[in-house]
């Protein structure tokens, strides 16, 4: 009974909202999405950030402050301080913004974007898009993350719904140096990110 009600009130809310093209709710999630700073210790990435011809490159330092925290912080190869933010699984804040960056538009994209590829939102379903098993986590009325995965345990890929579109992919994979990437872009090609985990 519980468990129809959810489902019930899920797909009012995903209905009403907005056109978000999921075929149906099968069942309640119980997938556990990847947790990629499940320890207290700072973790660093090479970070490359590109938009259209501009590129700002550095040094990602994320640390897990509590059990729903997140903060860090991007500068460039010589200290420069980019950015400071917060995550929780609700939302992200830009606490700092360089001044050149420092515009609303450029701070909710970044708030909008780093959330996505570093929160770990509940997925409140599993849901079947073009006949394919995703797990579902609505973020605000228009905003939708799926995650998809060859099992529950390893959702290695998830994209960004704005409405009904695709806008953003969203990958985790190691590459050739075993490394740990985790690499956003958006669908028009105007937007990208790459984070490649360092070493202790």
């Amino acid at each position: 009974m519980k468990n129809s009600l959810f489902i019930s009130i899920f797909v009012l809310v995903l209905s009403s909202c907005s056109p978000f093209p999921y075929s149906r709710v099968l069942k309640k999630s119980t997938a556990v999405l990847p947790n990629r700073f499940a320890s207290m210790k700072a973790k660093r990435f090479k970070a490359k950030i590109t938009y259209k011809n501009f590129e700002i490159t550095g040094i990602l330092i994320c640390k897990q402050i509590n059990d729903s925290t997140l903060a860090g912080g991007l500068m460039n190869e010589f200290g420069i301080k980019g950015f400071d933010f917060t995550i929780t699984n609700q939302r992200a804040k830009m606490s700092y913004l360089i001044k050149n960056l420092d515009k609303w538009y450029i701070r909710r994209k970044l708030e909008q974007d780093l959330h996505f590829m570093f929160a770990h939102p509940k997925p409140l379903g599993v849901c079947a898009i073009r006949d394919t098993l995703v797990n579902v986590a609505t973020v605000s009325k228009r905003l939708h993350y799926v995650y998809y995965g060859s099992d529950q345990s390893k959702l290695d890929r998830a994209d960004l719904y704005d409405g009904s579109k695709v806008v953003a992919h969203l990958r985790q994979f190691v590459n050739e140096s075993s490394e740990n990437v985790l690499k956003m872009q958006y669908v028009d090609g105007s937007l990208a990110y790459e984070f490649c985990e360092m070493g202790e």
